[in-house]
């Protein structure tokens, strides 16, 4: 009995849940090679509190149960920093984004924000949305193959740039076409690793990022100016803010701008990609989210990208600082630590949601306590608003104007990218028929 107290003693009061006891570099390859997977085997084995120590990191504590995700985004949001989380893509957005303030700035931000990206606003959107999507899908030729996830990165840039952005500019949107793409194909060791930051006389991806960001610096920059010069009455992002009441500079307007473009524009175009993937792999879902899309059904359209959003997230993970020492599940975690609040294991838990894996139409979640599609708390996604109504309109424009099938019978597995996941082939689908082609629209 004297013998076993201390050890019960030594338990209680652990500082760090279990997790795999593989060196840090195995543990770090194995979690930017196969996230999903790598998730999955560390909930099965240690429960939903478990650490893995990653290169960089050093121990990251993954959150994993609707109570303790719920402690830290939602009641003892004040107890976590996000912004120090998001250190690591500093050079990209600026410091003034919303990823890296917190606080009374956080908030101070994201009230100029609210409004160009949510209400009436966003729905001055649509019929830009609507007739982008058109003009995408006219190309699209019956009998052929086409990656959705390259189309819906073409379409969802194209609503980047011209409904918040307003760029107009014939020669600015071209450029913005060909260096946005390349500005989000970030190599990820730039990102998860500080010493791949380095120049090698003007070469290696380091320099060849910072030229990107230089140059679409200089285009944004050069259309604030001529908005300031000459403003433009329209319900854009961009002319939303300049001629609000609060005043907003340049540099201010740079970080929100990439931000949005960082965060919203490729997660967007991958959680469509995953819908579709989904969806045409399940007949009567696909006949049901049809039949919506040409009655104008919100209800259906939205549990159609619930259900998308949750068996197949874009990302896995959001993180969170811990300010100071933390207690749950009988551990004491301490301050300093990297949480990572792993909202795509929560949504694909079998206790929550029996047979994960499969997609269910009827199961139609919606954001609550174990639902998070867009985080929680005063950190929760700012353009969730914007990004529904983006991805409910080109669903429905979509599936009124073409006939898909997926182009091999096996679902997609998800290819990690940095921190986003993608269908590994693209969510590839056939053209069986196209209405826009054939005189149905």
């Amino acid at each position: 009995m004297s013998g076993a107290a201390p050890w019960r003693r030594w338990r209680r009061v652990a500082p760090l849940p279990p997790g795999p006891r593989w060196p840090a570099l195995v543990q770090t390859l194995v979690w930017v090679l196969a996230p999903v997977e790598f998730g999955r085997f560390c909930l099965r084995r240690y429960g939903p509190l478990f650490t893995a120590r990653i290169v960089g990191y050093g121990p990251v504590v993954h959150v994993c149960a609707p109570d303790t995700v719920r402690r830290v985004l939602r009641t003892e949001a004040d107890r976590f920093d996000a912004a120090g989380a998001n250190e690591a893509v500093r050079f990209v957005v600026g410091g003034h984004s919303l990823l890296l303030s917190s606080g009374a700035a956080h908030a101070a931000r994201r009230k100029v924000l609210m409004g160009p990206l949510h209400g009436a606003n966003v729905t001055h959107y649509v019929a830009l949305m609507e007739s982008i999507v058109a003009r995408e899908v006219r190309g699209w030729r019956v009998g052929t193959t086409v990656r959705l996830l390259d189309s819906c990165q073409r379409i969802t840039l194209e609503v980047m740039m011209r409904a918040v952005f307003g760029i107009t500019d014939s020669a600015r949107l071209a450029r913005l076409r060909v260096l946005v793409p390349r500005l989000l194909d970030i190599n990820p060791l730039v990102i998860l690793v500080p010493a791949a930051r380095r120049h090698f006389r003007g070469h290696g991806p380091w320099a060849r990022l910072l030229a990107l960001i230089a140059e679409v610096d200089a285009i944004i920059h050069a259309e604030l100016a001529e908005r300031r010069a000459v403003p433009h009455d329209g319900p854009d992002v961009v002319s939303v803010l300049l001629a609000g009441g609060e005043p907003v500079t340049d540099a201010e307007l740079r970080d929100h701008l990439v931000t949005l473009l960082a965060v919203g524009q490729e997660t967007t175009a991958t959680q469509l990609a995953w819908l579709f993937e989904r969806v045409l792999r399940c007949p009567d879902a696909l006949r049901a989210v049809t039949s919506a899309a040409h009655r104008g059904d919100r209800q259906v359209l939205d549990a159609a990208i619930n259900e998308a959003v949750r068996s197949r997230p874009s990302t896995m993970d959001v993180g969170r600082i811990a300010l100071e020492p933390w207690e749950a599940g009988g551990y004491r975690v301490p301050a300093g630590t990297l949480f990572a609040v792993s909202l795509g294991l929560l949504h694909r838990s079998p206790a929550t949601y029996p047979d994960p894996e499969r997609y269910d139409l009827g199961r139609c979640p919606e954001p609550g306590p174990d639902f998070l599609p867009f985080g929680a708390g005063s950190h929760r996604c700012l353009g969730a608003s914007l990004a529904m109504a983006e991805m409910r309109t080109v669903v429905a424009a979509v599936l009124r104007s073409a006939r898909l099938e997926p182009d091999r019978p096996a679902a997609e597995w998800a290819r990690p990218k940095g921190p986003m996941l993608l269908p590994h082939r693209g969510a590839a689908a056939r053209v069986l028929a196209n209405h826009l082609l054939d005189g149905g629209g």
